[in-house]
């Protein structure tokens, strides 16, 4: 049974798809600092159809990330939902795999998401703790050093 986020996120996607639609799938990554949609839609004839994410359902996966955030566990980098004509929808929750951003994010998006929702250090994946580890240095290469 949805919830209201995730029924709002559906209603808004199945209202804005395009006639004949049999099923669409949207993919989000998210961090504070970037959101990505990768949309893709299949009419009944077996075509591929489109339209654009609509205002609301980025909105709703915004929210959607900060309500589902776990003291310690942190939240999703990547969801899918997937709905298909007369079913219920699908949604599907990353929150430990790369979300694999192309072209990648620098890694500063990383760091500013883990700031605003923390994650206890058994919940930092290798991939993300390369990042970090990389933001740190290239952060220490560019601010000076402090004069004496």
């Amino acid at each position: 049974m949805p919830d209201d986020l995730t029924g709002g996120i559906a209603a808004a996607l199945a209202g804005s798809a395009p006639a004949g639609w049999a099923r669409i799938t949207l993919t989000v990554s998210s961090t504070v600092l970037a959101d990505d949609y990768a949309l893709q839609v299949q009419l009944a004839d077996g075509r591929n159809g489109s339209m654009v994410t609509p205002p609301e359902v980025k909105d709703g996966f915004e929210r959607l990330r900060a309500r589902m955030y776990e003291p310690g566990r942190g939240t999703w980098f990547s969801a899918t939902v997937e709905l298909r004509a007369g079913a219920a929808p699908e949604f599907r929750y990353n929150y430990d795999e790369d979300p694999r951003w192309w072209p990648p994010l620098h890694p500063a998006a990383f760091s500013r998401d883990l700031e605003a929702f923390p994650r206890d250090d058994t919940h930092i994946p290798p991939w993300l703790r390369e990042l970090l580890a990389e933001g740190e240095q290239l952060e220490q290469q560019r601010t000076p050093p402090a004069v004496p």
